[in-house]
């Protein structure tokens, strides 16, 4: 099997790459990003290139490409902040994608990396019933991206799988503009013995998984049978309700006498607002019936990052 990965710089593809390459099916891997990502398996190639410019999009998938998996995306704050940019990757990219999927004529099976930025309302308990109704810029791209697929798959071009991805946690390094970066900064910087000022107050919540049960569920994604999915080609993951605090205290009980941060909340009241419309959790019966796993606890999410921190 030959497998392209979109947005494998980023810390989800590094860790869908890593798992893809133990993998004894995957023969080879494309890596494509704007940047060589770290640390690339021997199986995996490294392409470079900008999304947003359509030859490019359409120059990585040729009928030697078994399965696509799309993750880059320019995410919620940036795709705000501009919004010709966030078309251009987060849609016109994601279509470009298909049509030279459908051109090479093989109909590739089609992981996209969605959002539960899709749903907006005040305490969102998210199910498999609940209507998208996005709120900003980057939730309706993803919507018009699986919707798209859908069709794409209904008339065979490619064989697509959209899945809804809750607030995954904790994202490495440096924040980016997602608006939902504090979650990964709470747990992050006080491990790092970083002080950090939260921008909303400690009884926020947000519906959360870890990286390792996103990389699983990616995987799971391309496995299943389309049959078993039907016709409706979007699958939402299952994201346990978290609250600022909660993650605070689950980075206290996990340093195990480890110097830490300091944490300090001080609410902005425009991240307040935004973040009191996101969903709270998401629960999907389906997902659960076609095999896909959520993250038990924050215990869970904190623990499995300084693992990989460790790694």
């Amino acid at each position: 099997m030959r497998i392209l990965v979109t947005g494998a710089a980023g810390f989800i593809g590094a860790a869908l790459l890593d798992a893809l390459a133990k993998r004894p099916e995957v023969g080879r891997i494309v890596a494509f990003d704007q940047a060589v990502p770290s640390n690339l398996p021997a199986k995996a190639e490294s392409v470079t290139g900008n999304l947003a410019y359509a030859p490019t999009a359409r120059s990585i998938v040729d009928g030697g490409i078994d399965a696509v998996f799309h993750l880059a995306s320019l995410v919620s704050g940036g795709a705000e902040q501009n919004f010709e940019l966030g078309m251009k990757v987060n849609f016109d990219a994601t279509r470009d994608l298909l049509e030279a999927a459908r051109l090479a004529g093989n109909s590739p099976k089609f992981i996209f990396a969605s959002s539960i930025a899709v749903y907006r309302g005040v305490n969102l308990e998210v199910t498999d019933d609940t209507r998208p109704a996005p709120r900003l810029s980057y939730g309706a791209q993803k919507l018009m991206c699986e919707v798209m697929i859908d069709d794409y798959s209904r008339r065979g071009f490619v064989d697509g799988r959209s899945v809804r991805l809750p607030t995954v946690l904790v994202r490495p390094g440096t924040a980016n503009t997602a608006l939902s970066g504090w979650s990964s900064a709470i747990i992050r910087e006080p491990l790092a013995g970083r002080d950090y000022v939260c921008p909303v107050g400690p009884n926020t919540r947000m519906a959360c998984i870890s990286v390792k049960r996103v990389v699983e569920s990616l995987i799971h994604a391309l496995e299943i049978p389309a049959a078993e999915i039907g016709p409706e080609r979007t699958l939402l993951l299952s994201g346990i309700p978290v609250s600022a605090q909660a993650m605070l205290n689950a980075v206290q009980r996990a340093a195990a006498g480890r110097p830490l941060g300091k944490v300090r909340f001080d609410p902005d009241p425009a991240a307040q607002a935004l973040m009191d419309s996101v969903a709270r959790s998401t629960s999907s019966a389906r997902g659960a019936r076609l095999g896909f796993k959520h993250s038990s606890s924050i215990e869970e999410i904190v623990n499995d990052y300084i693992e990989r921190e460790a790694s």
